[in-house]
């Protein structure tokens, strides 16, 4: 109990939650809470601080909306899925949110997950491996285009330019190995040969000896599922062969500026799946993109537009619901539950359409070029 004290970042967020059914006279209610953990350190830290940003500039934007405060609560969890799973369980009995936006990564959503269960407590989430979906929770509900559709688009690209062969590298984790879980399954029906399918651990220290051997079986496309860390060293053990293929795209990762800055113009040609690009089309995008930069200094990326998104998909289950916080904690969960299962809403991400088993089926994909 003392060490996992120790590893605790508490966050508490002041701002407002717009729910229709709540009278204005806010300041006499007590605060709607919101609990998450987020990667302060660990393997996820940069892609969960942009989603935790992006979770917050939501809640800013309440603030002008008027209705009750939210704590937003928020526990480091160290990118490690036991310490996530205590840290639920914490958010849920004794700070007793009354709401829950999941952490990032299916790696930790994973051991969420049961938590959300057992408490009969719905929870949004980013995560998009299908076996997260395939548990049959009744409490969980994505917002990402599921990671075995992850690069359906770059494969039909492949074969518009005519290449013919694929190679398929991913770290042996959730999120990642669904992506190349979803290459396999796809390549043939696109007309792709796979050359090499090989994986790595989630601790590698080099990813020299795996991208050689890859590299000999010379594929035109090359296809990876990794995070921002293994994305880098892998374009960094690419170089090191010599061998340069066709097309080469890495899921995710590469979509976010940090990418560019470690590689510099080792970049150059990295193509990057991702769920929502500024110049995508959806409203409200580049109004987001131009207020986000004018108060964090950056643009955001896909990760901090999917905190948003979270917000804002909770915040609509909330008002279709009519839920009021005066509501019994059951009750109130009941509504946003049966509302997350079945609503049709467009968020910053896109169409929010949710099958019986809570997997994302509206959102589309992005694919970008350095």
């Amino acid at each position: 109990e003392m060490m996992l004290l120790k590893v605790i970042v508490r966050t508490l967020f002041v701002a407002v939650l717009s729910l229709s059914a709540i009278a204005a006279v806010a300041e006499e209610r007590r605060a709607v809470r919101l609990g998450m953990t987020a990667s302060h350190t660990g393997e996820f830290k940069e892609l969960s601080e942009e989603f935790l940003s992006g979770v917050k500039f939501w809640a800013e934007d309440l603030i002008d909306r008027g209705g009750n405060r939210i704590d937003l609560v928020v526990y480091d969890d160290e990118s490690n899925p036991e310490v996530a799973a205590q840290l639920y369980e914490r958010l849920i009995t004794e700070d007793q949110v009354d709401l829950l936006i999941g952490p990032f990564s299916t790696t930790l959503a994973m051991a969420v997950a049961p938590v959300a269960e057992k408490y009969n407590f719905p929870m949004v989430v980013e995560a998009t491996a299908p076996k997260l979906y395939d548990q049959g929770f009744k409490n969980v509900f994505g917002i990402y285009t599921p990671a075995d559709q992850n690069m359906m688009k770059v494969l039909e690209m492949a074969v518009e330019n005519g290449l013919g062969s694929v190679a398929i590298l991913h770290q042996d984790s959730g999120f990642p190995s669904a992506v190349a879980l979803g290459v396999r399954d796809q390549a043939a029906g696109q007309g792709l040969t796979v050359v090499f399918d090989g994986s790595y651990p989630v601790d590698a220290t080099s990813l020299d000896s795996v991208v050689s051997e890859l590299a000999q079986s010379t594929p035109d496309l090359i296809i990876v599922g990794a995070y921002l860390d293994d994305s880098v060293q892998f374009v960094q053990a690419l170089k090191k062969t010599g061998y340069a293929p066709k097309m080469l795209a890495i899921s995710g990762a590469p979509s976010v500026a940090e990418f560019g800055d470690r590689l510099g113009s080792d970049a150059d040609g990295v193509i990057a799946t991702t769920q929502w690009m500024r110049d995508g089309g959806i409203p409200g995008s580049f109004d987001f993109g131009y207020r986000y930069r004018n108060r964090y200094g950056r643009y955001p990326s896909n990760n901090a537009a999917g905190g948003y998104a979270a917000g804002q998909i909770l915040e609509a289950a909330a008002r279709l619901a009519g839920v009021s916080i005066e509501m019994e904690a059951g009750a109130l969960r009941d509504g946003v539950r049966e509302e997350l299962s079945r609503m049709k809403f467009q968020s910053l991400l896109g169409n929010y359409r949710v099958e019986a088993n809570g997997e994302q089926s509206g959102n589309p994909i992005y694919v970008i070029q350095w």
